[in-house]
């Protein structure tokens, strides 16, 4: 979900955090790319219909309609799990934000991941 929401948001900085800690994990690079490029493309209903959720959560919350958590309760989920992932896109966005407008630098276990976001020039952390 973070690597799905922080390419949608543009952040550079945490794709690249959470690419490397997936990479670590070993999740299979495939889904890696399709969290963060092709998210609709993820063959398995239940995981996509959840990052689908919540990078919807983390762009526009208001845009959620009861098709949206029916699709989640289809899948099993209960409403303590779908507030979990509502909770984690939140986190999501605020790991972003301090990120971004810090111009936070990637550490050196992820530096090969690191995407510097469209239109932003990095000369050095605001802080």
């Amino acid at each position: 979900m973070f690597v799905a929401i922080s390419y949608q948001r543009n952040c550079g900085y945490c794709t690249a955090a959470h690419i490397a800690c997936c990479r670590m994990l070993k999740v299979d690079p495939e889904w890696i790319e399709l969290a963060a490029r092709s998210a609709d493309a993820i063959p398995d209903p239940k995981v996509r219909d959840m990052i689908l959720f919540a990078r919807k959560s983390a762009r526009d919350p208001q845009s959620l309609t009861s098709d949206d958590y029916t699709a989640l309760r289809e899948h099993g989920l209960k409403d303590s799990e779908i507030l979990e992932i509502i909770s984690m896109a939140a986190l999501a966005v605020y790991a972003n934000i301090i990120a971004d407008a810090t111009q936070m630098e990637p550490d050196a276990i992820f530096a090969a991941d690191w995407k510097k976001p469209a239109g932003v020039e990095r000369t050095a952390s605001r802080l």
